[in-house]
């Protein structure tokens, strides 16, 4: 009779597990944007965001973190970054957040805190501390009504000290589950730069739902010792994704796209200069790009990356951007390889508010590449 329990005992605790992992999975493709809480604009951008035709938004608007207080008392940590913190009042940026969250749900999609990454390493190899941490986050998810946490750590991380973070986390989000009977999800985001080797990555994907990509930022940008070439070279992507983070499975790995790029003047693409890149560039949304070709410029492809060039009409500047053209290229590689889905950086960048007599916002790339989707790609 206790051999038949037994069984019974760890069929349940086996059928339980899958329901909670299968629960959290989304049918279909992935399309997702992240959302930087600062740049909200107002409440008319919000009534009027479509975010019917995503899946997810990763919300930048976490409070600034000191690591230090990780070190502290658990009650003081939750205290000061969950119990005594609030968004602030006022009609734009963090402000609008819970507005955000509130429209978000109501188009049926979800939201995620996203926790960027600057100093996480000076706690993460600490047990007590990380474990403090994933417990605020945990906190900080539930009273502000969020979906789920993303952790966007991006120059400092190494692979196991990553693997830690995430497993507690998952274990902090599972005891919420638990407590509430809501689906949680766990994503994190990773530079493209960095390597893991077969084992890690599986028990990485124990505890998270997916990994985003960032493939952007991938052209010099405004560092040091950099030579500004193109920020999302398909060319590259295609190598290194294949390469480099072929020991993930295809179902694991979201693509990061831009909706932005950079603008240089008085330098030529490809050449080394001496200095910083920032004193020759910086950050380019879309939204900028059209006054340009009604100036002159042009548009110049390079077949090798499969990615445009933006010139002056005297060539002393030039934009590194996507064009619809190689978004495309982005979305049928993606197909062809198999991956869990795309996502944005960053919802702004492209966004125009509603032309008269219209209700509803449009994204001149986000809205191309959910057709896209709509028609290669959705069951």
């Amino acid at each position: 009779m206790r051999r038949y329990i037994f069984i019974f005992y760890l069929s349940a605790v086996w059928t339980l597990a899958c329901c909670s992992d299968g629960a959290r999975n989304v049918s279909g493709f992935i399309h997702a944007t992240y959302s930087v809480g600062g740049r909200l604009k107002n409440m008319d951008e919000i009534r009027q965001s479509d975010f019917r035709q995503i899946q997810f938004v990763y919300l930048m608007a976490c409070p600034p973190l000191e690591m230090a207080d990780f070190a502290r008392d658990k009650q003081f940590i939750a205290d000061k970054y969950v119990n005594n913190f609030s968004y602030p009042a006022g009609e734009e940026g963090d402000a609008l957040v819970p507005s955000l969250i509130e429209k978000v749900h109501a188009d049926g999609s979800k939201v995620l805190i996203s926790f960027p990454g600057v100093d996480f390493d000076r706690i993460v190899h600490v047990p007590e501390q990380r474990q403090k941490f994933a417990a605020m986050m945990a906190q900080f998810t539930d009273k502000f009504g969020y979906d789920g946490i993303e952790i966007d750590w991006e120059h400092t991380v190494t692979p196991h000290t990553h693997l830690w973070l995430m497993r507690d986390i998952r274990k902090e989000l599972d005891r919420l589950a638990e407590k509430s009977g809501k689906v949680y999800y766990l994503t994190t985001a990773l530079n493209s730069v960095h390597q893991y080797s077969k084992s890690v990555a599986d028990s990485l994907c124990r505890y998270v739902d997916w990994v985003n990509l960032m493939m952007y930022d991938m052209g010099g940008g405004i560092w040091e010792d950099a030579v500004a070439t193109h920020n999302t070279p398909l060319g590259d992507i295609r190598e290194i994704v294949e390469n480099r983070w072929g020991v993930f499975e295809p179902q694991k790995l979201c693509i990061g796209l831009a909706s932005y790029g950079f603008y240089y003047k008085g330098i030529k693409p490809g050449i080394k200069v001496e200095g910083c890149l920032k004193d020759y560039g910086r950050y380019f949304d879309y939204n900028e790009l059209p006054a340009l070709l009604q100036n002159g410029w042009i548009e110049e492809y390079d077949a090798v990356q499969e990615v445009p060039y933006y010139f002056s009409p005297d060539k002393e500047e030039f934009v590194t951007i996507d064009n619809l053209m190689s978004l495309e290229k982005k979305m049928d590689w993606v197909k062809k390889q198999n991956y869990r889905g795309v996502f944005w950086w960053e919802f702004h960048s492209d966004f125009q508010f509603a032309r008269e007599g219209e209700s509803r916002g449009t994204h001149y790339f986000m809205d191309f590449v959910s057709g896209y989707i709509q028609k290669n790609m959705e069951k």
